[in-house]
């Protein structure tokens, strides 16, 4: 339905009087079929009979306030998504992918399980941390006018650090795991009908300020020379405007939980089909943005499929093809390109720091085998290598194999990030970003919901499949783009943000092990053994020399494609090799230690920043980074909340989120300075 205002020639011409009509016409038709047998039932009884007040509150209390509701949030999600684009003057911009909705849902968290704030999400607490979102990821993008890459890649920084925020207070608060994991799936309806009362007076602050920011916003497009000359203030219109946007996104949050892509679709689909002019984008914006939603909530009911799969999870499914279609088509994407200048550099000898490495893992290793609960003395660990203390034995056998996994994890994504990022040749190009791990986690989730008790060989095939997956079907939409940075990694995100929803459906669903599973889709180390070690060495003794083999003609492959070809490489068969190498690497640690994010991202960069740029160095400084990066995760996330354990999973994105975004901020001021 909504895909033919994209492909249709006879909507091209975009006559919004058409699309306001056609919208219209669907929401009565959608809503007449969800509502008229109610509405009949109500009208055909007595009001004082039990039948009666059954019809009565069926319709009032359940079915209209449920189709309102996505109305509602819809509508409110087209606007914010507008507003955003509007303010950035990039189509690309969405509460989504600018750190609101991940703000907000750091509110909910804290919402339900702080008892101080009583166990209300209200309006103003979404409104307060989605707008700390928004600046955080505005302010490190480089302001209003960071280029699309750098506002993208800012925002999901920031979305995964809250994220880690967020599943650091469920590791405290296990009791409200179920609940956070509900409202995460994206339910409508959430409020009940008093509550969709309170979120529409909120609203309507947002609506009356709306039209006083349209016409200034459509000055301001012009250029902020042309703005000021019109006395157009455009500090103030850009702060308001955020505020709107974000007031627009909280409500609708509030009422329907994260859904993702409405605002970014909805816009994009309008101008798409001919609507340019932010006068009339912003009431189509708001109708179709409805419709989006309440199609989706209507497909779910249609299909009978309320009670297993909600909302929030069908607009994930539905709008993630049309989000990559809009990715395909849109020219604008084609040659956004990441800056490479201005990146800091340091020259630090390869033997030295490869000795420091190793000298850092080792003490690592030491440390956290005494640490703990009971702490173990040099003597007692001589004992339990004599075996003359059994009970040191068992803690140091505890302690270091956990260890020894999540460092051997570790250095697995790393390789794996650093090969993904040489042959696609984008800097982008993480496991977590191109949604590998996120694919790999969601077949191994489903392989564990299916047969509880999987062989390790099960959990690999299982893993391996999925990370496959999404990865080609990445490089495949992305042909045309010739792997542009900017297109790549949004068909990553878009596919990995589908992957993730349907994971938390399925955690949902599982209302045995949902704390189980939730821990082990973030990541963690919690209960790895010698054999989970063993499953894992084999992996890194086969990756060891064959990285070591590919490091030159990777470096050769740098110079580009054709100059590589007249030197001998077989640019095609490489690609393939590295590609398959680094989708095993990547999924053999996600079926043992669960999608642990950053470490793959982060690691290749962080060894350029220490002067490593030819592969023979910067693929084993790499995997050493990511070793101790894992490493020192799990040996934080079990001794800072001490005796709770926090996933590793999480605390890598607590350390990895906060440097990507540092590491924005200082390139930004790099490339100024030059």
């Amino acid at each position: 339905m909504i895909a033919l205002m994209v492909s249709l020639p006879g909507l091209r011409v975009g006559r919004p009087v058409q699309l306001g009509t056609l919208g219209v016409l669907l929401v009565l038709a959608l809503a007449g079929l969800r509502l008229w047998p109610d509405l009949g039932a109500w009208l055909r009884s007595d009001a004082a009979t039990p039948a009666g007040q059954l019809a009565h509150l069926l319709l009032f209390e359940l079915r209209l306030p449920r189709v309102l509701a996505a109305m509602v949030a819809g509508a409110a999600l087209g606007l914010s998504g507008l507003l955003f684009q509007a303010l950035t003057r990039n189509p690309l911009a969405a509460p989504d992918l600018l750190g609101v909705t991940g703000g907000a849902q750091l509110g909910v968290f804290a919402a339900i399980m702080l008892p101080a704030l009583g166990g209300v999400v209200t309006v103003p607490l979404l409104f307060l941390c989605g707008l700390l979102g928004a600046l955080l990821a505005m302010l490190t993008a480089g302001g209003w006018r960071a280029s699309a890459l750098q506002m993208i890649l800012a925002g999901t920084a920031c979305s995964l650090f809250f994220s880690a925020v967020s599943m650091v207070l469920l590791s405290v608060f296990e009791d409200d795991i179920a609940s956070v994991a509900l409202w995460s799936n994206g339910v409508l309806y959430q409020p009940g009908a008093e509550g969709l009362l309170g979120v529409l007076r909120w609203l309507c602050l947002p609506l009356a300020l709306l039209p006083l920011l349209l016409r200034s916003l459509e000055v301001s497009a012009l250029g902020d020379d042309a703005a000021r000359t019109v006395g157009v203030p455009l500090q103030p219109l850009r702060l308001a405007t955020m505020a709107v946007a974000t007031l627009f996104a909280a409500g609708a949050i509030s009422v329907a939980g994260p859904m993702g892509f409405v605002g970014l679709i909805a816009p994009n689909l309008l101008r798409a089909a001919g609507v340019h002019r932010l006068h009339r984008l912003a009431p189509l914006a708001a109708l179709w943005g409805g419709l989006v939603l309440l199609a989706a909530d209507s497909a779910v009911l249609a299909l009978k499929l309320d009670a297993t799969l909600s909302t929030g999870v069908m607009v994930a499914v539905v709008g993630t093809p049309l989000l990559l279609l809009l990715i395909h088509r849109n020219r604008f994407l084609a040659g956004a390109q990441p800056h490479s200048r201005g990146e800091p550099r340091f020259r630090l000898p390869f033997a030295g720091l490869v000795m420091v490495c190793v000298g850092l893992l080792v003490a690592l290793a030491a440390f956290a085998s005494a640490y703990g609960e009971t702490w173990l003395s040099p003597l007692r660990w001589w004992d339990a290598a004599l075996g003359r203390d059994a009970v040191a034995g068992l803690l140091v056998d505890l302690r270091l194999f956990r260890l020894l996994t999540a460092m051997l994890a570790g250095a697995l994504l790393a390789a794996s990030g650093a090969l993904l990022q040489s042959v696609v040749r984008n800097p982008l190009a993480g496991p977590e970003v191109l949604g590998v791990t996120q694919g790999a986690g969601l077949a191994v989730l489903l392989a564990l919901v299916g047969t509880p008790i999987l062989s390790r060989p099960a959990m690999l095939g299982a893993s391996l499949l999925g990370g496959a997956a999404v990865l080609a079907i990445t490089l495949l939409l992305n042909r045309r783009h010739r792997l542009a940075a900017l297109p790549v990694a949004l068909t990553g995100i878009a596919l990995g943000g589908l992957c993730a929803a349907l994971s938390q459906w399925l955690i949902v669903q599982n209302s045995v092990e949902q704390a189980r599973l939730l821990v082990w889709l973030v990541g963690g180390t919690y209960g790895r053994s010698a054999a989970d070690t063993a499953a894992l060495l084999p992996w890194l003794l086969l990756a060891v020399p064959l990285v070591y083999g590919l490091a030159r003609p990777l470096d050769l492959l740098l110079l580009g494609e054709q100059s590589a070809a007249a030197l001998g490489v077989p640019v095609a068969r490489l690609r393939l090799f590295a590609l398959v190498l680094a989708t095993t690497l990547a999924s053999a640690a996600v079926a043992v230690v669960g999608p642990v994010a950053f470490v793959g991202l982060v690691t290749p960069h962080f060894a350029k920043l220490l002067g490593f740029h030819a592969h023979r160095q910067r693929l084993p400084v790499a995997m050493l980074l990511g070793a101790i990066l894992l490493g020192l995760a799990d040996v934080l996330g079990r001794s800072v909340l001490a005796p709770t354990e926090i996933p590793a999973g999480a605390m890598t994105a607590l350390i990895g989120a906060p440097y990507l975004l540092g590491m924005l901020v200082f390139g930004r001021r790099q490339r100024s300075a030059a």
